[in-house]
């Protein structure tokens, strides 16, 4: 074997083993693409799931405004069987609460008429040790005065919400638009753990004020509900789909942004580039929260294949045959070589005698051009002997280079076979002739024919009635042509082009209409 021979097999084989590889990455990139795409619609099915717990939760506190808005004086028993309810439907809710406001020259007539049922009631504060002490003196005063559950959130009756920056920040905010407002994440006077808390104040008002002023004046106090950040997001969490998913909840609205909860399942995944997702939630309450999430080593392991491999793998086999197949035709000798040659270059004369007698266009079924040019020929001639009139329809196919892109060649390659088909059916002369002109465009000869509006206009709804889909098209959600045809009586110095040329411009008349019509040249 000659050296030149050994240097094409060392060559075949290196390529055949890096095309294997690429392949191979190919599969791997796209099962990769595909496993993002679930991870990310995993993540998108649970901050649904968190913003739809959210809304139904803030839901509670319109009911408990509701309760105020309807009555002059509402009791304590009254809030607590109301909020008792509520909380039954929404355990997620740390505490339902009702925050009047108070004035200062009104404290201890409040204090007064709240330590009746509760003799140690008084408006507090946090001191600076951490403890409770006696609220400080101030225009207003923001205290807990009902509270449920009583039990376990004790620490909060008679708290003065205007004592703490955070939650002061988020009650003027909410009495000045009216609004449902969160607090940044804080935490909660009752709860003695490290967990992140947050509040959700509503407003009620005596009446129904329109503007700031209004509503500073005629504010009657607050409907507060109390959440536990991780309380509320477990009770959302869709476990299942969430396996091996880390989360981190952010709060965008701070300007440190803030993470108020973390679901960690495990490391993240250190196979390939870092997966990472963000998606922000819907405003909660006037805040903006996002998720953000990355895959454990875990879920991309359970969702990993062998294909990419097994395609590698395949790849050297198929490369290791072939080469071999090669390196055993190589040592062919030079007569079998030569024998092939002549028996090859027989098969290509074969091949050029076959395409020039063939009338048929292959894809189709109706006549190739090849027929349609001599036809032509035939009948112009006969016409201009026995001065008949001879007629030609021009169709193309609207928007077909859209219809491939978007539905790949095959669909395409399906779609010019049933027009051919259905054209060809919608003639049913024997001297008619039905033509591939080229691409999605066709022909039809029609000798001894002078009224052809009818016939192209039956071709034109016959096409249209295949309904194929065509989504691309900006004409109909479905395939449609443009006709365009003409009719002449043929002259002996006129040639066939001329039938030609006119039924094209009436086509392209059509196209220029909008498509999808039928247009004509008429020259009698």
């Amino acid at each position: 074997m000659k050296l030149y021979s050994k240097v094409v097999l060392l060559i075949t084989l290196l390529l055949g083993i890096a095309l294997s590889a690429i392949v191979g990455g190919f599969f791997y990139t796209i099962e990769t693409k595909s496993i993002v795409n679930e991870f990310q619609s995993d993540v998108d099915t649970q901050v649904a799931a968190i913003e739809k717990e959210i809304t139904l939760s803030f839901e509670a506190l319109y009911t408990i405004k509701g309760l105020f808005d309807s009555s002059q004086e509402v009791t304590e028993d009254e809030f607590k069987h109301l909020a008792a309810d509520i909380l039954v439907r929404h355990p997620n809710i740390q505490a339902l609460e009702w925050i009047p406001r108070i004035y200062n020259n009104n404290r201890s007539e409040y204090e007064s008429r709240y330590q009746y049922r509760h003799p140690e009631f008084e408006i507090i504060e946090r001191g600076p040790d951490g403890g409770m002490i006696r609220a400080k003196e101030r225009d207003e005063y923001f205290p807990v005065c009902f509270v449920e559950p009583f039990i376990s959130n004790e620490a909060a009756f008679g708290f003065d919400l205007a004592s703490n920056p955070k939650r002061l920040e988020a009650l003027i905010e909410s009495r000045d638009t009216g609004k449902l407002v969160a607090t940044a994440s804080i935490n909660l006077v009752q709860d003695i753990s490290s967990q992140k808390g947050f509040l959700a104040f509503l407003p009620v008002y005596h009446e129904f004020p329109t503007t700031i002023e209004k509503r500073y004046s005629q504010l009657f106090g607050f409907a507060l509900a109390v959440f536990k950040v991780e309380d509320l997001i477990n009770s959302s969490l869709l476990h299942t789909s969430m396996q091996g998913i880390n989360l981190t909840l952010v709060d965008e609205t701070s300007l440190s942004h803030e993470n108020i909860y973390s679901f960690n399942i495990s490391k993240s995944n250190n196979e390939g580039p870092a997966i990472h997702y963000q998606r922000e939630l819907k405003p909660v309450g006037g805040r903006v929260w996002s998720i953000s999430a990355s895959p454990s080593n875990s879920y991309i392991l359970d969702r990993r294949t062998s294909n990419p491999l097994m395609v590698f793998l395949l790849g050297l086999v198929f490369v290791s045959f072939s080469v071999a197949y090669i390196y055993l035709l190589l040592r062919r000798s030079v007569s079998i070589e030569n024998a092939v040659t002549e028996r090859t270059q027989e098969l290509n004369d074969t091949k050029k005698e076959l395409e020039r007698i063939s009338l048929q266009d292959g894809l189709t079924g109706v006549a190739n051009r090849r027929h349609f040019d001599s036809y032509l020929e035939q009948e112009w001639a006969r016409s201009t002997r026995d001065n008949q009139p001879i007629s030609l329809i021009m169709i193309d196919i609207d928007q077909f280079k859209l219809f491939n892109d978007n539905y790949g060649h095959l669909s395409g390659d399906r779609c010019l076979k049933s027009v051919a088909q259905i054209l060809d059916t919608t003639i049913h002369r024997p001297t008619d002739l039905v033509a591939r002109y080229g691409g999605e465009e066709f022909a039809i000869i029609l000798p001894n024919t002078d009224n052809v509006y009818i016939l192209a206009e039956l071709c034109r709804k016959s096409v249209e009635s295949l309904l194929i889909p065509h989504a691309s098209s900006n004409v109909a959600d479905h395939i449609t042509v443009s006709v365009g045809f003409c009719t002449l009586l043929p002259e002996h110095d006129t040639p066939s082009d001329t039938l030609i040329q006119m039924a094209d411009n009436a086509l392209y008349k059509a196209k220029k209409s909008g498509r999808n019509t039928t247009c004509t040249l008429q020259t009698q």
